[in-house]
C-alpha cells in the first residue's frame, strides 16, 4: 500500500479521534451531538478499513457497521440542527432501516449460491445510502434563510457544501469504481481530502469557533426538569444609537401588523426597514432571543389568531380564514404552530373559548 496513502489516512483518523474526543468532552448529552459523534466515528472506521485485516465475521461486520450507519446519522444530525424541536417523522425509520440492513447483508452474508442476489443488495444499497444523505442536505438547506443563529447559519452552510457535497462523491465513487479499476493516486487523493476535512473540523471546533457548536445545536432536555432549577436568563447585549433606533422601528411595525405579509421574509423585513439584513438578524437574535424568524412571526400572529378565536363577534368567520388574514399561506402550518404554543387545535381553543 502506498506509504502516502498510509500516511494521509492516520493523520486523517488522529484528527478526526481529536475531534470526536471534543465532542464527547462537551456534547454527548445532546441528541444532535451524539449523532455527530456517530458520524466522525463511522468515517473513522471506513478510512481504517483498508488498512486493518479482520478476519472475524462478527469483528468486520461490528467496525463495518459505524460505516453502514453514517448516512443515516447524517440525517439525524441535520434534523436536529435545525428542527427547531420538531420531532423526526416517523417515515423516516423505513428508509433508515433499509440503509442499515441492506449494506450489512450485502457486505457481510455468504452468497455462494446466489450471486445475484448479492449484486441486486449492493446495488440498492447505494440509492439508499444516497438518499439519506440528500435528506440530510435538504433539511441542511430548509428554512436556512429564516434561521436567525448566525454561528448556526455557517454550520449550515459548511455541512451543506463540504461535507454533504463529500459524501455524495464518495458514495458515487465507491459505486463507479467497483465495476470499473480505480485510477493511480485516487485513493491518495481521497485520502488528502479526508485530512484536509478532518483539520478544517479540528481547527473550527478547538480553535477558530470553540462555541460555536454549542450555540447551534438545541438545548439538552433535562430528565428531571422539576428538580433542575431554571439557569438565569443571559442579560441581553447593550444595544448602541442605531440599533435601539432599529429595534423601536421594528416593534412599531410590528403593533401595526407587518408580521400580516404573506410568505413575509427576514429579508423582504429589512427592506421595509430600510436596514441590512445581518443586522436585523442579529438583533432579533441576541437582543430579543429568537433562533428562527419564523418564530419570531409566529409570536405575533398566534397572540391575534388567539384573540380572534376568542371574540364572540368573530365566532362566525372560519379557522382559515383566520390564518390567511394574519399571513399563513395555508391552514397546515398555522395548526402546527397553533398547537405548540397552545398544546390543542385553534377549533379546540375557540370551542374552549365560546362554549355553546
Amino acid at each position: 500500500m502506498h506509504s502516502s496513502y498510509v500516511f494521509f489516512t492516520g493523520t486523517a483518523c488522529g484528527l478526526l479521534l481529536l475531534a470526536n474526543a471534543r465532542l464527547l468532552i462537551s456534547y454527548r448529552h445532546q441528541p444532535a451531538g451524539r449523532w455527530l459523534i456517530l458520524m466522525l466515528t463511522g468515517v473513522l472506521c471506513y478510512l481504517l478499513w483498508p488498512l486493518l485485516s479482520l478476519e472475524h465475521p462478527l469483528a468486520r461486520l461490528l467496525f463495518d457497521l459505524p460505516t453502514i450507519l453514517v448516512p443515516a446519522a447524517f440525517w439525524l444530525f441535520a434534523h436536529q440542527l435545525c428542527s427547531e424541536g420538531e420531532t423526526f417523522p416517523r417515515w423516516g425509520w423505513i428508509p433508515i432501516a433499509l440503509s442499515v440492513i441492506v449494506p450489512a447483508a450485502a457486505n457481510h452474508l455468504e452468497f455462494a449460491t446466489t450471486p445475484a442476489l448479492h449484486e441486486a443488495l449492493y446495488v440498492l444499497a447505494q440509492p439508499l445510502k444516497l438518499g439519506l444523505i440528500a435528506a440530510g442536505m435538504v433539511e441542511l438547506f430548509r428554512r436556512f434563510q429564516s434561521d436567525l443563529v448566525e454561528a448556526r447559519r455557517r454550520l449550515r452552510a459548511v455541512l451543506l457544501i463540504a461535507v454533504g457535497g463529500y459524501m455524495l462523491v464518495v458514495v458515487s465513487a465507491e459505486f463507479l469504481f467497483s465495476y470499473w479499476p480505480i485510477p493511480a493516486g485516487i485513493p491518495t487523493l481521497h485520502a488528502l481530502l479526508a485530512t484536509l476535512l478532518s483539520f478544517a473540523a479540528c481547527l473550527w471546533l478547538l480553535a477558530l469557533s470553540p462555541e460555536a457548536l454549542g450555540e447551534s445545536l438545541p438545548p439538552a432536555p433535562e430528565e428531571n426538569p422539576a428538580e433542575v432549577p431554571e439557569p438565569p436568563e443571559r442579560p441581553s447585549p447593550p444595544l448602541d444609537a442605531a440599533q435601539h433606533q432599529l429595534l423601536e422601528q421594528l416593534q412599531a411595525h410590528m403593533r401595526d401588523g407587518g408580521y400580516r405579509h404573506t410568505g413575509l421574509t427576514i429579508r423582504e423585513l429589512a427592506e421595509q426597514l430600510d436596514a441590512r439584513e445581518h443586522v436585523l438578524r442579529s438583533l432579533i437574535n441576541r437582543h430579543l432571543g429568537y433562533r428562527n424568524f419564523n418564530e419570531y412571526l409566529n409570536e405575533f400572529r398566534i397572540d391575534e389568531a388567539s384573540a380572534r378565536l376568542a371574540d364572540p363577534q368573530q365566532a362566525h368567520l372560519p379557522v382559515l380564514t383566520i390564518a390567511l388574514d394574519i399571513g399563513y399561506r395555508s391552514l397546515s402550518p398555522f395548526n402546527a404552530a397553533f398547537k405548540r404554543r397552545h398544546k390543542r387545535t385553534p377549533t379546540e381553543y375557540r370551542r374552549e373559548q365560546l362554549p355553546a
